[in-house]
Parts: structure tokens; sequence; C-alpha cells
């Protein structure tokens, strides 16, 4: 292959790695940049989360509010739970369940604990013991404060939000009304619509380490039970930011009564199916339009330059009758009269 031949590819191999180089740079900037502008969309999930459930348990309370601040209803309450003689000694249950139906404003779970937090009926489906609810952080500072107590439940990997109000007849405390709702589909959704992601309920219970997931794929959501301790051990209340694997993750711990649970917000644009975003497409257009400039800059060098020079020393060696007839850019040119002139000198008799 001849000097000049060698020069245009060896030019052209450059702009080629040049342009690729260039291309991947771009690339992982704006792989970069996407994921800093998703985890800091992630990142709102933590107030998002705060804001939704202090809605929730303002809700709630209000309507426990309205039950347990009724004289009325404490007053009948009061006269339910003394011991009925007709009844062998035993409280009347069946009178207190029927006036929680009727009182219960669609609340899942209503349900009534005597004086000492012991409870006597409930209209709901709750899997805790009456032990555990005895027991319960909630129920203990409702009982020791005498006031209304809000919080958060676990319940066979449902997330609950809970009020427990005691009932007052003056200061003395004459039962604890708990009042329970689910946290819905719609809680969740609420916190994807707004971060433009999906989320997960991660718990620490087994066997279903997520109990709740949106959009998410069987892969992830294996992967996030598989790092389940990890991610409940993110104490932040503000939120920890954490990659597993190939996934953006924003980990919101929930507060809790007892056991622990954790919220998580995911990047979908980390899903194999992501695209090039706009911004990286025009970049890498650009980088092509100046490759495509430079691959042409280097061919017209070696049209009008290189090749002419190779022309210029085989005319020399060969057929220096020829050296007149090579033309060229200005440099190639100037070369040849010059070479022309020191050829006559070279002529001229001494």
């Amino acid at each position: 292959m001849k000097p000049a031949t060698k020069a245009l590819w060896g030019g052209w191999i450059l702009v080629i790695v040049c342009a690729a180089l260039a291309t991947a740079a771009a690339l992982w900037n704006a792989h970069r940049g996407e994921r800093a502008r998703a985890l800091a969309r992630l990142q709102t999930s933590s107030e998002i989360v705060h804001d939704l459930q202090a809605q929730e348990l303002e809700m709630l309370q209000l309507r426990a509010q309205t039950l347990a601040g009724d004289p009325a209803f404490v007053d009948y309450v009061t006269q339910s739970l003394v011991p009925n003689p007709q009844l062998g000694g035993a409280v009347d249950n069946l009178s207190i369940s029927d006036l929680l139906k009727q009182r219960r404003h669609g609340d899942d779970i209503v349900m009534l604990l005597d004086p000492t937090g012991t409870p006597i009926t409930a209209i709901g489906t709750l899997g805790k013991d009456r032990a555990s609810i005895s027991h319960d952080p909630l129920v203990v500072a409702s009982i020791s404060q005498l006031t209304t107590v809000q919080g958060a439940w676990l319940d066979q990997g449902d997330l609950l939000w809970v009020v427990v109000s005691p009932l007052l007849r003056g200061r003395t405390p004459q039962g604890y009304l708990i009042t329970a709702s689910h946290a819905s589909e719609s809680f969740f959704a609420k916190v994807g619509h707004l971060v433009h992601g999906d989320v997960a309920l991660v718990l620490d219970a087994s066997p279903q380490p997520v109990s709740y997931s949106s959009g998410l794929d069987a892969g992830l959501v294996e992967l996030l039970g598989a790092h389940r301790q990890e991610i409940l051990a993110a104490g932040s209340e503000q939120g920890t930011g954490m990659r597993l694997q190939s996934a953006d993750i924003w980990v919101t711990p929930l507060k809790l009564s007892s056991g622990h649970a954790a919220l998580v917000a995911l990047n979908p644009s980390t899903r194999s199916d992501r695209g090039i975003d706009q911004e990286a497409f025009w970049s890498i257009v650009g980088i092509a339009f100046f490759a495509v400039c430079a691959a042409l800059y280097v061919w017209l060098q070696w049209f009008f330059t290189w090749r002419p020079l190779a022309r210029l020393a085989d005319a020399f060696d060969n057929d220096r009758h020829a050296i007149s007839a090579v033309g060229g850019s200005a440099l190639v040119r100037d070369v040849r009269d010059r070479l022309l002139l020191l050829l006559t000198r070279e002529k001229r008799p001494s």
C-alpha cells in the first residue's frame, strides 16, 4: 500500500475512533445526567409519603373524634361495659358491635377497648391478637397520656393507618376507641404518579417481603426481596438513595408502632426498555456530522496533497518529464516548481 493511501486510511481510522469515543462519552454523560435527575425526583418521595400519610391520619382522626367526642356514644359504651346479670355477668358485646357498625363512617376497622386497654369487640378483620393490641405502643401511649394517638400498624402484610382515642367522661376514661384504615392502592399510586416512578412496600415479614408493588416485573420484586434487610436498615427519616444492580431506588422508612417497613420508589428508566433521550440523540447527531466533515477533510487532503505528492515522487524516480504535469494544492505546486527549478539548474553546463 502506498504511503498516501496509508495516510488516507489512517486519517479515516482516527476520525472513526475519535467519533466512537465522543459518542461513548456523550452516552455516558447523558446516562449520568438521567440518573441524577431521576434520583432527584425519587428523593421527593419521602416528603410526599409523609405528607400523604399525615393527610390520611388527619382524616381518620377527624372521623374518630366525631365518634369519640359524642357524649351519647360515650354514655352508651359506659353503660354497655357494665356487667349484665342477664348475660351471666358478661359485657353486652352485641349491642356495642351493632352501635359500631352504625357509626363506623367507612373505616375498615373499628375496635373498642375497656378502660384497661383490653379489647372488647371489633368491626372489621384484624390479625393482631388481643395481647399484642393491649400492649401496643399506640394504645399504651393513649392510656398513659389520656390523649388521641395516631400511627401505623403492620397487620399480616397490610399497612394500616391507626388512631387510638380515649372515651372520656370528664377526665375519667370509659374506654378506648381504635379506628384503622388500610393504606389503599390509591395511596401508593399517588406517590408513584408524583415522583414519575414505581413504588413498592418492603416489609420485614416473611415469606412476603414485598406486599405491594406497582408496575414492577417479577425480577425487580425478587431483587427488592433479596435486599430486604439492606433496605430496611436505612434509618434516615428523610430517606436514603441506593442502587441495586441496575436499579436506582429511594428508600423511605415508615414509622410503625411495631415491625419494620419501608416504601421504595424506583426509577422506571432503569429498565431494559429504556431508549436514548432527546439530548443524547442530538449530541450523537452532532458528533456524526462532525465525523463526516472530518472524514471529508481527510479525503480532500489526500486528493489535493498526499496523492499529488506521491505522484510527484513517482515522477521524480521514473519519468522526470511528467513532473510538470503534476497538479494539486498550492503546497504541492510550490514543491513541484522548486523541484523543476532544481532540475533545470542541474542540466546547465558548469
